[in-house]
């Protein structure tokens, strides 16, 4: 998933349903591989998959994304595609003796991967297309997980896990504190949500990752891949795909994709509302229809959408709660965390005391950077996570001015790659 949160941890109904789905779906999967029937053999093996490598300006990690794929699959089962790159990246490619195509000018990623297709003959020869990051690099056991769960004839597409390396390290750095933040709350949203939806009782995952994705050749033939005018196709193939009812979205936790996060400020500021312009823009797209999947992306949509208002609004509501404090204090000498006597100008003003936005924006989202860093073995957890609530915040930011250009906006599809190392 690279999937999107527009903020750190949505509390809310949405997080509490999906946490316990996804433990209901773990007693189930230890009780079927304990007492189940066991398959023999994989229906697909790592000959059936081509894989489709789209980059845009990524010299400085092609041949690292190339290497880590011709560990899993043969060198002429790889396809590069450097959709208008003005560096090396088209050379760098060439080096590793895999198929490499350009296109000047770039088209943008939809278009490039179409382009591919349709010029090998791709959906024809082979049973599997595996759609990559050129800032991926896929684990190696990759497909020993992933593909079993194409032993299911309703899963159409499988997707893996992202997650990255980042240094241990004692001195705190600022790049690190980004990483820090992305490396959470991927993990919160693959634990307390992806992990339920993609159950094959439940099936309402909301976006179809392209950074590590593998896709049934009659499946992905059926989507339409370059829809003109969307930033990004990663929502809307999902959006497709369960409109037309084409099956599951099988998702692979132990497949892994190591992924690059943003390390700067305006890197994640680009990347993520880049992000939200294509969810809303797909939104205008499809429309809404009645289904499971509209029920639970609706309440997760209103959820994130009121945080993200709540966040804006946190620093005025602790204004106003530090100085109704300080006047009572002058008055009477009492302490009292209450805004009662204030003028209502936001909803719910009145729980939202000094004790109750302690507990629920610091107190609640901090144990979760802990336990994380702990399970993880990740300690600077316990350290960058003090200081999580201001990326809150600026998510929320993103989140809200996306909202605009999302519904009114346009786009060709082209993207620009940031800061790689």
């Amino acid at each position: 998933m690279k999937p999107i949160s527009p903020f750190g941890l949505p509390i809310g109904i949405s997080i509490a349903i999906w946490s316990v789905v996804g433990c209901l779906r773990l007693v189930h999967e230890m009780f079927r591989a304990r007492f189940g029937k066991k398959r023999k053999y994989n229906r697909y093996t790592a000959s059936d998959i081509v894989v489709l490598l789209p980059a845009h300006n990524e010299e400085v990690v092609i041949r690292s994304a190339i290497q880590s794929l011709k560990k899993v699959v043969e060198p002429h089962q790889i396809y590069v595609i450097s959709d208008g790159s003005q560096d090396k990246t088209y050379r760098r490619a060439r080096m590793e003796g895999v198929h490499v195509s350009e296109l000047l000018p770039g088209r943008g990623k939809a278009k490039g991967l179409v382009y591919l297709l349709k010029q090998y003959n791709l959906f024809k020869r082979y049973k599997l297309i595996f759609i990559v990051d050129a800032d991926t690099r896929i684990d190696e056991n990759a497909l020993k997980y992933a593909l079993p769960l194409f032993n299911d004839r309703e899963t159409g597409v499988v997707f893996a896990s992202s997650q990255i390396r980042w240094k241990q390290h004692i001195i705190p750095k600022l790049s690190y504190y980004f990483f820090a933040y992305r490396d959470r709350l991927n993990r919160i949203l693959q634990y307390c949500f992806v992990y339920g939806q993609t159950w094959k009782y439940t099936n309402v995952n909301y976006v179809i990752p392209g950074f590590a994705t593998i896709y049934r050749s009659e499946i992905l033939k059926q989507l339409e891949i370059d829809t003109p005018g969307l930033l990004i196709e990663d929502f809307n193939l999902a959006f497709q795909f369960h409109k037309k009812k084409l099956g599951k979205i099988g998702y692979a936790p132990l497949a892994i994709g190591w992924d690059q996060y943003p390390d700067n400020l305006i890197d994640y500021w680009n990347q993520v509302r880049r992000w939200n312009i294509g969810f809303f823009q797909t939104v205008k797209k499809n429309g809404v229809w009645p289904s499971f999947f509209w029920a639970a992306l609706g309440l997760f949509s209103l959820e994130i959408i009121l945080n993200s208002i709540f966040m804006l609004f946190l620093p005025f509501i602790l204004i106003f709660d530090a100085a109704y404090i300080l006047a009572y204090f002058n008055i009477t000498h009492a302490p009292i965390l209450s805004l009662s006597s204030i003028p209502p100008l936001i909803p719910f003003y009145e729980e939202a005391t000094l004790e109750n936005i302690f507990i629920g924006v610091f107190v609640i989202d901090y144990f979760f950077s802990v336990i994380i860093g702990l399970v993880n073995k990740k300690p600077q957890f316990i350290f960058y996570g003090l200081f999580f609530f201001f990326m809150h915040s600026i998510t929320s930011l993103i989140l809200l001015s996306s909202i605009y250009p999302g519904f009114f906006g346009t786009s060709d599809g082209r993207w620009k790659s940031p800061k790689r190392f």
